[in-house]
């Protein structure tokens, strides 16, 4: 029986030691990966104790942290030297980098070199002054993605962008979503009297498009309708004390930083997930509503397009004020039964090809065409 492939993650953290969505993608593809004994794992990571639980057999190679003082793209470009080192010690079967981690020295590499650039939010700057102080990443991130091998793309907007930056190179993009779990029982969709209850989960920023939210609530408000929307707002980021120190309409509840627990209960609770972001990859939040049978509100930005249409919800223009009005109105106006049905295609879609399962077979099903080349 021929030995599994010995893959190497190499990322910048781990959840929850490291907060953000790359880092949450790499415990859970880890973790998955490992469960499914298709491969051998070694993780290497920034974190000075053990981050995986024993009895999932994962090999972990600690390397020193970024320093967070100086400035990043350099720190990045000194972190994947260490990271170079370890995979010299390796002799891995098959790479994958999340980000910037394999960059130095990465052409010793590239022969089996899988990127995964995620959101590529550094292609989606809002401002002249974002776009300026993008532009070093965009050039980095070109020149990382045209020496690698394979270039993971969570799909929609994202891909062409991708395609566009590896035109004329040997490497390939190939499309492999996020992915969550499904929970073990299904919650009921709400069903009686009530307002309609619609659940906001993010990081409170400008690119999360609360502007946009705040106008469409206090909109309702003048119009009578604050008994029958409601806005939930979970998260915390540089725009919550704004929002706590200026007031906020009359139908929109801050909630802060929710724990894991709490934000399962709230999605069974809510109607709906509103997100009218600016930019994003291919958004957590809207897998997990999902996963929970909600309809969906979100803008048609990075990867959305793959998870929503009006069958499951309303695909939005970002920063488009009126056309989340028209979506929250169109909503409310729907029977229970209507906005269930709904629901219930956004649960369809996700076990289809969205769950941890689908997604683990998928990303060994690459690992494996590299035994080919």
């Amino acid at each position: 029986m021929a030995e599994p492939l010995h893959i190497v993650l190499c990322t910048d953290g781990i959840f929850p030691q490291a907060m953000g969505g790359m880092q949450r993608h790499s415990r859970l593809l880890a973790e998955h990966l490992a469960r499914s004994g298709a491969v051998r794992l070694t993780v290497i990571h920034p974190h000075t104790i053990p981050v995986f639980d024993k009895a999932l057999s994962i090999d972990e190679a600690p390397i020193a942290n970024i320093d967070p003082e100086r400035f990043y793209l350099r720190e990045l470009w000194h972190y994947s030297g260490r990271v170079a080192e370890q995979l010299d010690k390796l002799k891995a079967d098959v790479i994958l980098a999340q980000g910037f981690s394999v960059w130095k020295g990465m052409d010793r590499f590239r022969d089996r070199l899988i990127v995964h650039p995620h959101g590529l939010e550094m292609f989606q700057g809002l401002s002249l002054k974002e776009q300026v102080l993008g532009v070093p990443f965009r050039l980095a991130l070109r020149w990382i993605v045209r020496r690698s091998a394979r270039v993971v793309s969570l799909g929609g907007k994202l891909t062409t962008i991708l395609e566009r930056l590896v035109e004329g190179s040997e490497a390939r993009v190939v499309v492999l979503p996020n992915a969550v779990d499904l929970p073990t029982t299904a919650a009921p969709y709400p069903t009686g009297d009530g307002p309609l209850r619609l659940l906001f989960v993010g990081r409170f920023a400008f690119n999360k498009g609360l502007d946009v939210l705040m106008s469409v609530a206090e909109r309702l408000v003048e119009q009578g309708l604050t008994d029958q929307v409601r806005f939930q707002l979970a998260g915390d980021g540089p725009l919550l004390g704004h929002y706590q120190a200026t007031g906020l309409p009359k139908n929109v509840q801050l909630l802060g930083r929710v724990d894991d627990e709490r934000l399962f209960q709230l999605y069974s609770e809510c109607h709906a997930l509103v997100l009218p972001t600016r930019f994003e990859g291919m958004p957590t939040v809207v897998l997990e509503a999902m996963a929970r049978a909600r309809p969906i509100l979100v803008s048609d930005v990075g990867a959305s397009g793959e998870l929503v249409d009006g069958s499951n919800g309303y695909l939005l223009p970002p920063g488009d004020a009126e056309a989340l009005y028209k979506a929250v109105v169109d909503l409310l106006e729907r029977s229970p039964a209507e906005r269930s049905t709904m629901g219930q295609r956004s649960f369809d879609r996700v076990r289809a090809g969205f769950t941890w399962p689908v997604v683990t077979n998928n990303y060994i099903a690459l690992f494996r065409t590299f035994t080919k080349c």
